[in-house]
């Protein structure tokens, strides 16, 4: 042993030449500034020592702690980490923060390996069986989430389970159904998290030891999708005594008020999707601080809801009273949608003068939309979302928007979707004029059949005009408007029906569903510039008057329309500036090599999902359009598919990515058509290339090289190709990164390196591949990622992947292949223990296939001393190879030549005592029967069927020998057996099933063949009772050599006549006469 060190600074250690055989695991875990450390000679290798030497066993436990040591002061050192450990590790924040991620990994228990200085854990999609020793030695711990993970579910947390973690901040327990708050929680702890359980109250003692909470969430413990028959009881003042509290979530628990005494402190304060019908003038008294407030779901309007929904009674609003919101002055964030309100008062709003964010969609607003009083109270609301406020049954011609809209200057983002009316003309939006910081103008889903667009040119500094899932269809008159189909008259429309609750709101049930929950244009067109959405109407045919005015649009949405012009180069010459056209999911003709010429700017073209005419055989398919763009980067010609073009060949100098997935390439280079080889060859500029999914089984030897060489990623993924022609990569010297995955390979080439130096990335994964050379990697240094998972991986050598300085590997995925978890794997598991190379999930996923008792245990679990190569254990293994041979031989030979074995014994055994021949007396009986004596049923055959047709046939009767009646009494069984085969001119055998397998049986049939070797006679008889014995030598070549001498019984009664005369003459007749001419002739030579 050695004293206690409680001095952290120190920087050297010296121990040597001491006596300490054991160090514990937490005895540097202080020593975070030691630099040196001297543990030499504790266990000497005593051996030709020149000094009194006494050796010991150092212990594994000395290794792993000098490993921790030296963690703890150099933490990014993760090849460190326990390779057994089910967790992926990673260190932030200056190497300050060490987060262990272990969810997902099927974890029964907290894993024992995490190291102490640990500061993040995380623990969901396990079933944990938590103890109060879980978390004993992780006090470092700063944040834990245990989310759906705990198996004891339903029940409660014991109260010793966290009281150790004495810096613990952050704790998630959601979805784990838990019926009691937790108790004896660390008073440092700063947010909780219990989402999803079953709590059905909360009171004030549940939160009196840990007064430090900033952040409490308890959401849905209490509504339809986790019903409680009521509501969660919350205990008046539960929360007054956190004085530190910012965030306080208590959504979706059936609420039927606001919770009392809540502490000033709030910031944010979720009540959305309760049954709060009533909100009272003193509910948010004294929370000034407050910014962030959100009431919606509590009287919900429950037309199409695509959740339960239940209405407040008689559908009636909820009620707010008119300075509820009065000391509410921070407030930037105000939900209020779902509450089935009709009128708004300007009172709620009169004193928020800082309310940035209001939220009043899925109410019943249109007419406080006309009238627009209460907007005079929100000068500065930057965004305002009054969607899906629809008349029931109404369809107003115009959306009649109030004039006090003019008052927001502010206003950045408007949200009007679902209003439903049936045109916009030219002034309809004239309040919106003027709001110079207006960017984004949410007009979607509102069964618009009739819009000019010329309307949006009075927006001057507009981002995005979102025109979405309308009914606008194409003006014939060309004077750029787009029309309805349906009569413009004075005719009654009946409204149409509004989808589900609207396109942004969250159709997950995790989620919020008055909140946005996606972003309306893809980032990559927003990026562009001013965007124009028209995606999702009925858009069939483009006029060039349609978009005049809007020469500063930089991204066109216009998928989902039906579309089918054979693009001529004119329909887009008002757009000069377009540089993202998104043309998706229509019926696109591309007839002309002009086709969009007009867009001389443009920079990317998505046409993918525009089969319908790329399917029609004889059609013009032409992609000659390309040489005229001079500025596009990216063409997505995805899931067309494509088998014919008019263009044997594709043109551009600019072009840098083409998707051309989901396309027929398998016949475009089918066999020896070489029209189509050529096809990528003039994309000069092209680097990013992805022709998955294209049913390629073989890409043709000569595509390689008429492929561009400067390609940097080829994507050939989903093609079920069966071979790759890994020599064609020396054609492309530029290539990072190659996608092979889910294909049906089965060979890799021996070594990478010779075809390409350039490689980063290498997709494998999902293929057939059972075996890697041991050079595969040897000088791929250039690779970092290599996916090989999901392939029929049995063995790997160690060779196959460099070590030491020659590795470059970054991570390695491995999971899904089916090792087999023998002494061959050895090196491979040496090889992950001594290498730096993050495995992914390799504890859990990385599994043994064999052998069965192995079989779903982690490779890396393999005991290495399994596998010992010493004297001992070579010993061992010839010793159990000699056993296993020798006792298979003799087995084997027992079963083959057991006779033969036994008549060298007793021919030798007579050479050496004196061999004389045992002359037979004169014949006493025609035959003795042998037969099963133990079998009823045959012993009534013999002595009542055959007996009487042998020796009862009075001028034809034969004399028989019968064990159970004429054996001498007192005389042992073989001198009986011995003495009436001698005796007997034949013996007949009557054989069975059951017999042939006796010993009986076999010591007569030895005897009676004796009489062969030693006289030269055969009395050998065979009477088959049972089909027995089909597969014997000695039966297949007795019937060649004498067929006479075996009788099988019939099983046609008349014929047992026939039987019985045979068996006479058989019996009668010396069996020399009756052999097989051909071996006749053995008996004469005596």
């Amino acid at each position: 042993m050695y004293p206690q060190i409680c001095q952290t600074s120190l920087v050297k250690l010296y121990l040597s030449l001491n006596k300490i055989q054991h160090v514990d695991q937490y005895d540097f875990q202080n020593l975070t500034e030691l630099q040196v450390l001297d543990l030499s000679g504790k266990c000497p290798r005593c051996t030709n020592a020149p000094f009194p030497c006494e050796g010991a066993v150092l212990t594994h436990k000395i290794f792993f702690s000098l490993i921790l040591c030296w963690f703890a002061s150099n933490p990014l050192a993760l090849s460190w980490v326990s390779r057994t450990l089910p967790c992926d590790v990673t260190v932030t924040n200056n190497n300050t923060l060490i987060h262990f991620d272990c969810s997902a990994r099927r974890l029964r228990e907290v894993p024992k390996d995490i190291t102490w200085n640990a500061t993040s854990l995380q623990l969901s999609q396990n079933e944990i069986l938590l103890s109060n020793l879980s978390f004993h030695n992780l006090r470092n711990l700063i944040n834990i989430s245990l989310n759906w993970s705990l198996q004891q579910k339903g029940k409660h947390i014991s109260k010793g389970t966290f009281s150790s973690l004495t810096k613990l901040q952050v704790l998630f327990l959601d979805g784990n159904f838990l019926d009691q708050m937790p108790d004896g929680l660390p008073p440092g702890l700063r947010m909780l998290s219990l989402n999803s359980n079953s709590l059905l109250s909360v009171s004030k003692k549940n939160f009196s030891g840990v007064p430090n909470l900033t952040e409490i969430s308890i959401n849905k413990n209490c509504y339809y999708w986790n019903p409680c028959n009521g509501s969660l009881y919350i205990e008046n003042g539960s929360f007054s005594h956190l004085i530190n509290l910012n965030v306080l979530s208590l959504s979706y628990n059936s609420l039927s008020q606001v919770p009392g005494n809540l502490p000033s402190s709030l910031v944010k304060l979720y009540l959305s999707s309760n049954k709060l019908q009533f909100i009272r003038e003193n509910d948010f008294l004294g929370l000034s601080e407050l910014q962030v407030l959100d009431l919606s779901g509590n009287c919900p309007r429950c037309e199409n809801a695509p959740f339960p929904c239940e209405p407040c009674p008689n559908k009636a609003p909820i009620n707010i009273h008119a300075y509820a919101f009065q000391s509410l002055r921070k407030l930037q964030t105000l939900h209020l949608s779902g509450n089935s309100l009709q009128h708004l008062q300007s009172t709620w709003f009169k004193n928020c003068p800082n309310l940035k964010h209001l939220f009043l969609s899925f109410n019943y607003l249109m007419s406080e939309i006309a009238q627009g009083d209460f907007l005079n109270s929100l000068p500065r609301v930057e965004m305002l979302d009054l969607s899906f406020n629809y008349k029931i049954k109404g369809y107003p011609q115009k959306i009649n928007l109030s004039s006090n809209f003019k008052k927001l200057e502010s206003l950045r983002v408007l949200h009007i979707e679902g209003y439903v009316f049936r045109e916009i003309d030219q002034g309809d939006l004239g309040s919106l004029y003027n709001l110079t910081n207006l960017t984004v103008l949410n007009l979607g889903t509102n069964f618009v059949k009739r819009t000019n667009l010329k309307e949006f040119q009075n927006f001057f500094n507009l981002k995005l005009i979102y025109l979405s899932e309308n009914r606008l269809s194409p003006d014939s008159r060309g004077n750029g408007l787009f029309y309805g189909t349906a009569n413009e008259g004075n005719q009654v429309f009946s409204s149409p029906s509004v989808k589900d609750h609207g396109s942004y709101i969250n159709k997950d049930d995790t989620g919020n569903n008055y909140h946005l929950s996606h972003l309306l244009v893809k980032h990559e067109c927003f990026v562009y510039g001013q965007v124009l959405d028209l995606s999702l109407n009925n858009i069939f045919f483009i006029a060039p008057e349609q978009f005049e005015g809007f020469e500063n649009i930089s991204c066109l949405n216009l998928s989902s329309n039906g579309f089918s012009n054979a693009l001529n180069g004119t329909e887009f010459i008002f757009l000069p500036k377009l540089k993202y056209l998104d043309l998706t999911y229509n019926k696109i003709d591309l007839a002309y090599d002009y086709a969009f010429a007009e867009l001389q700017q443009l920079e990317v073209l998505d046409l993918s999902y525009n089969l319908h005419y790329f399917v029609v055989a004889g059609v013009t398919h032409n992609l000659g359009f390309l040489k005229n763009l001079q500025f596009l980067k990216v063409l997505n010609l995805s899931w067309n598919e494509i088998y014919t073009l008019t263009n044997r060949e594709l043109t551009s100098k600019s072009l840098k990515e083409l998707k051309f997935k989901g396309n027929r390439l398998d016949i475009l280079w089918k066999g020896d058509d070489n029209r189509y080889i050529t096809l990528f060859k003039n994309l000069s500029n092209l680097t990013h290339l992805d022709i998955s999914n294209n049913r390629l089984k073989r890409i043709p030897s000569n595509v390689y090289c008429s492929l561009p060489s400067n390609l940097t990623e080829l994507y050939l993924s989903g093609n079920g190709l069966q071979l790759f022609d890994w020599e064609k990569l020396a054609y492309f010297n530029q290539l990072e990164v190659l996608a092979l995955g889910d294909n049906s390979l089965t060979y890799v080439t021996e070594k990478l390196s010779i075809y390409t130096n350039t490689l980063r990335i290498l997709d494998l994964s999902h293929n057939k591949i059972t075996q890697l050379s041991d050079g595969f990697l040897q000088q791929a240094r250039s690779l970092q990622y290599l996916y090989l998972s999901h392939n029929y991986l049995k063995l790997i050598n160690q060779s196959t992947f460099p070590s030491g300085p020659n590795n470059y590997l970054k991570t390695l995925h491995l999971e899904g292949n089916p090792f087999q978890c023998t002494c061959d794997i050895l090196d491979f598991i040496l090889w992950i223990k001594s290498n730096d190379v993050a495995i992914p999930r390799l504890a859990t996923d990385v599994n043994c296939a064999m052998p069965e008792d192995r079989r779903g245990k982690g490779i890396i679990t393999f005991d290495l001393y399994e596998c010992e190569n010493n004297i001992t254990s070579a010993i061992l293994c010839l010793f159990s190879f000699f056993a296993i041979t020798f006792t298979m031989a003799v087995a084997v030979i027992k079963h083959l030549f057991y006779w033969d074995a036994w008549y060298f014994y007793h021919y030798f055994k007579a050479k050496v005592k004196g061999y004389r021949t045992l002359e037979s007396t004169d014949n006493v009986y025609d035959a003795f029967i042998t037969y099963d004596t133990k079998d009823p049923v045959v012993s009534d055959w013999v002595l009542n069927n055959l007996r009487v047709n042998l020796e009862d046939q009075r001028d034809r009767a034969l004399l028989i020998c019968l064990e159970e009646r004429d054996w001498q009494p007192g005389v042992p069984v073989i001198d009986n057996l011995s003495q009436s085969i001698r005796q007997s001119r034949k013996t007949v055998f009557v054989l069975t099933d059951r017999y042939v397998k006796s010993g009986n049986f076999r010591i007569a049939f030895y005897m009676a063949h004796q009489r062969l070797m030693d006289e030269n006679v055969d009395v050998i008889v065979l009477v088959l009772l049972e089909p027995v014995l089909q597969h014997s030598q000695f039966l297949r070549l007795r019937k060649r050599l004498c067929r006479s001498s075996i009788l099988e019984w019939p099983t046609n009664p008349h014929a047992e006549v026939w039987f019985w005369q045979c068996l006479r003459n058989v019996i009668k007749v010396d069996n020399r006469v009756l052999y097989n001419n051909l071996y006749s002739g053995y008996f004469t030579a005596q």
